[in-house]
């Protein structure tokens, strides 16, 4: 029997590669933690996910052409 818990990343996904962590490498940055907390707000505060997502830095604007 595998009793082994898989963390996931909170922005992609993927399997972190620490224990606990919230972010895998790829994601990962200071400032995350403060920028993901932003991102829930926004939403709290009823904006759509993805326009959060965009107004907290987690996501870049689509491109316009």
């Amino acid at each position: 029997m595998n009793d082994r818990i898989t963390c996931r990343c909170q922005k992609c996904g993927k399997e972190t590669q620490v224990f606990g962590s919230r972010w895998c490498a790829d994601c990962y940055y200071p400032g995350i933690d403060q920028d993901w907390q932003r991102f829930e707000d926004l939403v709290e505060e009823g904006y759509p996910r993805h326009q959060a997502r965009i107004m907290a830095g987690l996501a870049d604007p689509p491109d316009e052409e």
